[in-house]
């Protein structure tokens, strides 16, 4: 029995919670699903305002993003949720409701971002990157922005392939497509908040798989969350408040998810040899892909040969 508890110890899943919980992501989480629902409302106004004034003559685009956005926050849009559809779509930026809105967001999303960020490189028990101030926050900005054309270009490109398979008499593909959209959606965001707001440079074998069962794990949330809010959106005592409250629950195990993904990358082999390394050199936000691969040549040598690991990592630091 003690040797199945040790080995269940020194299990990569155990491990994983370990880290998680030794580098406080309960607590970051709180943190991060703080400064996402402070900046949810704001960002949504902002986004519809600018939205309807480019392409908000297209009703079928507008309508396709309305709804990629529902099915991604469950309770946000809609009747009984957050927000009504016909407010969101008369969103103006102009005014000083406008100008509240976009500094608000402004704010808000790159804090949320720089939050994210903490608690990401957490994980790895690394610290914040070394990068110029001005430099981070105006990339803190172009992730949130990459957010916002994501969902666009992937509702743009839903309302394509379901007119073409409305077209061919295909209706479940259309179905099919829409779940896929969804899940490819969900993956490029964690790869987008991964890479460029966490400032991981981690190799895509390890980091793409994490974010694919992030975007299963969100599909699984969803369905919950919209269980819960059907449950409770014909009462009307609960009614009133129920959209916010799961909102909130929900983001707060998205934030968790994410972590405990990177916290599972973190404590294997690659992630420990990146977390050495960014250690030793500060490489994390200087190495381009020719150095990564003499880079990783001289690792693997290294193994083959039987070397000292940290021997190395001293030599490739001190030629940094």
């Amino acid at each position: 029995m003690k040797a199945l508890i040790d080995r269940l110890m020194r299990s990569r899943p155990m491990r994983a919670w370990q880290r998680y919980t030794e580098e406080r992501g309960p607590v970051l989480a709180q943190g991060m699903t703080l400064q996402a629902f402070l900046s949810l409302f704001a960002a949504l106004f902002v986004a519809f305002a600018v939205f309807m004034a480019v392409l908000g003559g297209n009703v079928q685009l507008r309508d396709a993003v309305i709804e990629s956005i529902a099915s991604s926050i469950p309770g946000l849009i809609g009747e009984n949720g957050a927000l009504d559809v016909e407010q969101l779509t008369q969103s103006s930026i102009v005014g000083w409701a406008g100008a509240i809105a976009a500094v608000s967001i402004l704010f808000t999303a790159i804090a949320w971002i720089a939050v994210s960020r903490e608690s990401f490189r957490a994980m790895f028990e690394l610290g914040a990157p070394r990068s110029n101030f001005l430099l981070l926050k105006l990339g803190d900005l172009a992730v949130a922005v990459g957010i916002g054309l994501l969902v666009v270009v992937s509702s743009g490109l839903l309302v394509v392939t379901q007119a073409l398979a409305d077209a061919l008499g295909l209706g479940w593909a259309g179905q099919v497509a829409g779940f896929v959209m969804q899940l490819l959606l969900d993956t490029s965001i964690v790869l987008l908040l991964y890479r460029f707001g966490g400032r991981l440079r981690l190799p895509a074998k390890q980091i793409v798989p994490a974010a694919a069962v992030c975007a299963l794990a969100f599909f699984a949330l969803k369905l919950l969350a919209t269980g819960l809010f059907r449950g409770v959106e014909n009462n009307p005592l609960l009614a009133g408040i129920a959209a916010p409250v799961i909102i909130l629950i929900w983001l707060g195990f998205i934030m968790q998810i994410l972590l405990l993904a990177l916290s599972f990358v973190a404590v294997g082999p690659t992630g420990r040899a990146y977390t050495r390394l960014v250690e030793a050199g500060g490489i994390d936000a200087r190495l381009t892909k020719e150095e990564a691969k003499v880079l990783l040549a001289e690792v693997q040598a290294n193994r083959a040969e039987g070397g000292d690991a940290v021997q190395l990592h001293k030599r490739l630091a001190k030629h940094r």
